[in-house]
Order: structure tokens, then C-alpha cells, then sequence
């Protein structure tokens, strides 16, 4: 029955994007996705498919329609260091023990293509660019209302015995998802692509402020390095009031639920089978047992197979054992274990393609290059501590903000090739 209803809603989506055009369906899609994620649940009634689904099919097809639509867009780097990327995913497919398993993954990534894509083939100005970084921002609207919401049914979240998640299913990808958005608006405040009045910057900044508070909340501590990391590097070459800023970190602490995540990294460190770890020392284990299975079991070239790293964990993995879906932790050691040699190498191209794009972009936009570098900085550190690929919400907002700008350097070039003639 769900699949039914999944295909029947994919149909009528696909029809309304008829209707208004890829590119209004585009924006209404990045607006309205990160606040549904709750509700999708609900209506998939425990199911595997759902109208999730059908959203991530509906990008997939008019990231196929945008960039059919636009010769040449498909053999620009970034966009061929994705295609690059997914035939080494559907490559380890033919490896898995079940290959039907790897699908999901397969498509979640094609998703992430597909919103990088998107803003590539249809963004031609600079108004275009400001249109979608305002749809990317308001869509943390719904989920920041929702927060205080939340907070007010569980107290404990200050206390640290919850955490935040917002509209999200985890605390963890709404951390995530709120570094995104904090370094979108320090984008949007530096760089000369977009133009703020003085009210907007100033409201901006308090609302990267109760941000950065709501982040502190769901207590997921590599996004707090993240985002750390975003913003003394924006600090020290872009802003330096924002050292100012910095200078209430001592206070965070004060908030019992920050005390208690931080204080949690002194016990449990060492793995003497009995003693339960905290999730750091836990994860070291995990990645300790994975290598030394994998050096007597090899990945080769094209892995053991995409998704299939929950199957092989109980080998060798002893604290896995009754439990199930349990992953690696570390994006980097995923997609080596499922994708190989090959996936690992594609991926390390696919980063270094967007940024020699914004190494490009420096000359005409510093300032916001170079907080764009940083973000992909903090990705690279929480792609090194969690299950990042699987992590949709986040993936969206950060792909689809990273292709808004770095389409920019296309269209200036498109535009200065009008010029001259």
C-alpha cells in the first residue's frame, strides 16, 4: 500500500513541477524538506518507502531535466567529479554479499549529486544566487521555532539527559544542519554577492547567535568542533570582531547539558571488555577492530560492497553483537570498507574539485570564498566522526548552498562571455 501511495505522490509531484517549473519546485523542495522529516516518518507507518521517497526521486529527475536542459553544464569538474563518485558507488554494488541493500545508499548519494547539480543548471545571476542561499537559510525557520517548542516538553535537554533534534530524527544531523546554517549566514554577511541592509545584518547576527545556543543543545560535540573551527578561521582572516564573539565560550559550560557532554570524555577511555566507553573511546575501538579486520580482508578496488559495512561488523566487532545497524562512525572509513580504492580516491577528487572552484573564486569574492573553504573544513571533521552519508538533511543543505556558490563562477564567466561580444 505505501508503495502505491509513494509512486502515486512521486507522479503528482513530477506533474506540479510541471505545472511551475523546475526551478520554483526547486526552492519549494530546499524549503520546506528540512521541517519533514517527523511527519514523513508518520506517514510511512514504519515502512521503508514513504513520501520521503518520493521527494528524493522528484530531485533526482529535475536534476536530470536541469542539467539536460543546459549544454555543457554535465563536463564542468565538479559535476564530472560526482558522476565520477557515483559509478564508483554503483561499481561496489556488484561486490555486496546483497546489492539490493546498497541501493538505498546509492540513491541517498544520487540525491546529494542531484542538489549540487540543481543550482548549476538553472542559476544565471547574481540574483539567482542570493535566491537560493535565502530559501537555504529560511529553511532552518520551521525547525528553530520547533526547538524552543521541544525544549519546553522536555527539560531535561538542559540538563543534558536529552537532546535537541528539532523537526530531525536525531540530534546529531540537526547539529550538523545548524553548522551549515551559521556558516551560510557568515557567508551571506561577508561577501559581496549578497547585499544586506544594516537591520538584516544585524538581525542575521542575532540569529546566528540563538543558532549557536540551539547548537549547544543537542550536544553532539564534533559539531561543536566544526563549527569552532568554521568560525575562528572567519575570525582571524575575515572578521576579526568575531573574536569578540569568541570570547563567551566560557560561558557555554555554564549550560548543564554542555558540562555534562564534555565531562562524559573523561570516563570510560579505556577498553577493558567490561568497562562501558564513552562514544569517542567507543568509535576508536570500532576503528581499531575494522583496520585489523581489513588487513587480513582487503576492500581491493571497488570495496566490499556499498551499504554492507552492518553485515560484516559482528565478525569482528564484539560490542555490535545484538545490535543492529551499527556503522562505522567515520564517512572515510565507510567508503573505503564499501567502495574501495576507487570510491576513497573519487570522493578525495570530488572535495578537491570544489575547492580548486572556490580557490578560483577568491579573487572576485575573498571574503566569502574562503568562509565556503572553511565549511568544507567542518565537513571534512564530522565526515571523519559520524555516519555522515546517510544524513540527508544535512547533505542537502550543504550541497545545495556549496553548489549555489560555486555556480556563481560560472555564470560570471557566462556573463563576461556576453559582454564580449
Amino acid at each position: 500500500m505505501t508503495v502505491v501511495i509513494t509512486l502515486t505522490l512521486t507522479g503528482f509531484l513530477l506533474f506540479l513541477t510541471f505545472v511551475i517549473g523546475v526551478w520554483r519546485m526547486t526552492l519549494a523542495v530546499m524549503l520546506v524538506r528540512p521541517s519533514c522529516d517527523k511527519i514523513f516518518g508518520w506517514l510511512a507507518f514504519g515502512q521503508q518507502h514513504g513520501p520521503g521517497q518520493a521527494v528524493n526521486a522528484l530531485v533526482i529527475v529535475m536534476a536530470i531535466i536541469a542539467v539536460a536542459h543546459v549544454p555543457g553544464v554535465a563536463l564542468v569538474a565538479p559535476l564530472l567529479a560526482w558522476m565520477g563518485f557515483l559509478l564508483a558507488a554503483a561499481a561496489s554494488l556488484l561486490q555486496a554479499p546483497d546489492p539490493s541493500v546498497g541501493v538505498r545508499l546509492f540513491l541517498l548519494l544520487t540525491t546529494y549529486a542531484a542538489v549540487f547539480a540543481l543550482p548549476y543548471a538553472v542559476i544565471q545571476s547574481r540574483q539567482a544566487v542570493v535566491q537560493c542561499l535565502t530559501v537555504a537559510l529560511c529553511s532552518s525557520l520551521i525547525p528553530s521555532i520547533y526547538a524552543p517548542l521541544e525544549l519546553a516538553m522536555k527539560p531535561a535537554i538542559l540538563t543534558g539527559a536529552e537532546r535537541l533534534e528539532s523537526t530531525f530524527v536525531h540530534p546529531n544531523i540537526y547539529a550538523f544542519y545548524i553548522v551549515s546554517v551559521v556558516t551560510l549566514i557568515l557567508f551571506m554577511t561577508c561577501s559581496p554577492t549578497v547585499t544586506l541592509s544594516t537591520f538584516m545584518r544585524r538581525m542575521m547576527f542575532v540569529y546566528a547567535g540563538y543558532q549557536l545556543f540551539l547548537l549547544l543543545l543537542t550536544g553532539t560535540r564534533s559539531a561543536w568542533l566544526s563549527m569552532l573551527i568554521i568560525m575562528t578561521g572567519h575570525a582571524i582572516v575575515v572578521d576579526r570582531r568575531w573574536l569578540l564573539a569568541m570570547l563567551s565560550l566560557p560561558v557555554a559550560p555554564l549550560i548543564p547539558g554542555v558540562s555534562e557532554r564534555m565531562s562524559d570524555l573523561d570516563s570510560g577511555t579505556i577498553d577493558t571488555r567490561y568497562e562501558a566507553l564513552n562514544s569517542f573511546a567507543w568509535r576508536e575501538t570500532l576503528w581499531n577492530d575494522t583496520l585489523k579486520w581489513m588487513a587480513t580482508n582487503p576492500p581491493g578496488i571497488f570495496g566490499h560492497g556499498l551499504d554492507a559495512y552492518q553485515s560484516y561488523v559482528p565478525l569482528f566487532f564484539w560490542r555490535a553483537e545484538g545490535q543492529t545497524g551499527v556503522g562505522p562512525h567515520n564517512a572515510f572509513l565507510q567508503i573505503y570498507f564499501e567502495m574501495g580504492v576507487v570510491g576513497l580516491m573519487s570522493f578525495l577528487l570530488l572535495m578537491a574539485a570544489i575547492a580548486s572552484k572556490l580557490i578560483y573564486r577568491l579573487g572576485e569574492d575573498f571574503a566569502g570564498s574562503f568562509v565556503m573553504l572553511m565549511m568544507c573544513v567542518g565537513y571534512m571533521v564530522v565526515f571523519y566522526s559520524d555516519n555522515l552519508l546517510d544524513y540527508l538533511q544535512y547533505q542537502w543543505l550543504f550541497w545545495f548552498t556549496l553548489g549555489s556558490v560555486c555556480a556563481s563562477t560560472r555564470f560570471a564567466v557566462y556573463q563576461r562571455a556576453r559582454s564580449r561580444k
